[in-house]
């Protein structure tokens, strides 16, 4: 049997296209899976960080559009701060609904991100560890947490630009939230079915913000399931 659906996935602040390999590969083969990479690292190390939410958003349409397979269905992934722009995609109109729509270890968009990517390095650092979502190795290691600066900072920039609009379309199609209990918590989750016209399916996931990472047989089993492809 060939593919049969496409998956699309935006990750989480900071993070390259690589780090979601061992999902993808759970994921394989009936799923065809495309990690997109921001601008400014992995593939595109080459390229300048955006700083426009705008011409963000053009980029990562124009990716899924150049790359997607219209002869099959697609779905959408967004983790962390991908969820925010998996939302957008669909209810600004920047893509065609997809068959399924996942917002992982993503709190409501309707909360604004607290603007943090233009403070001091100490401070930022303190309010990034705050948030959640930081590698404990290297929070214990915190001299190591500059050489991540510029790109977190950069993906921070571009979350903070995200707004709620009242013109926003509906989410009409299902919709599955997977969340940690002690990262972002069901009752703050729970706030994504103001935006959907569809009842949200939840999945409660041991572990911190990155739970993929080691949850990722998991994740890809929920995924499978909730697309009528699991084993």
């Amino acid at each position: 049997m060939g593919t049969k659906l496409e998956l699309f996935i935006l990750p989480f602040s900071g993070s390259k296209a690589s780090q979601f390999d061992a999902f993808c590969a759970d994921l394989e083969p009936y799923i065809k899976v495309n990690t997109i990479e921001y601008a400014g690292r992995g593939r595109r190390a080459k390229e300048p960080f955006f700083t426009d939410y705008g011409l963000f958003m053009d980029d990562i349409c124009a990716y899924i559009n150049e790359h997607r397979d219209n002869s099959i269905p697609y779905a959408l992934l967004g983790y962390s701060i991908g969820g925010f722009f998996v939302y957008d995609l669909v209810a600004k109109g920047y893509v065609a609904q997809p068959k399924h729509l996942f917002i992982c270890a993503c709190e409501n968009n309707k909360e604004e991100i607290s603007p943090i990517s233009r403070l001091p390095e100490e401070e930022f650092w303190d309010r990034v560890i705050k948030l959640g979502g930081v590698d404990k190795r290297l929070i214990e290691r915190r001299k190591f947490l500059k050489l991540f600066s510029r790109t977190l900072r950069a993906d921070f920039n571009i979350a903070e630009q995200h707004r709620f609009m009242s013109t926003d379309k509906k989410i009409d199609c299902p919709v599955s939230v997977l969340f940690s209990e002690t990262d972002t918590p069901l009752v703050n989750v729970q706030r994504w079915q103001e935006v959907c016209s569809r009842q949200i399916t939840y999945y409660e996931f041991s572990g911190d913000h990155f739970f993929i990472l080691e949850k990722h047989k998991n994740v890809a089993a929920v995924v499978k399931k909730a697309l009528g492809m699991g084993d």
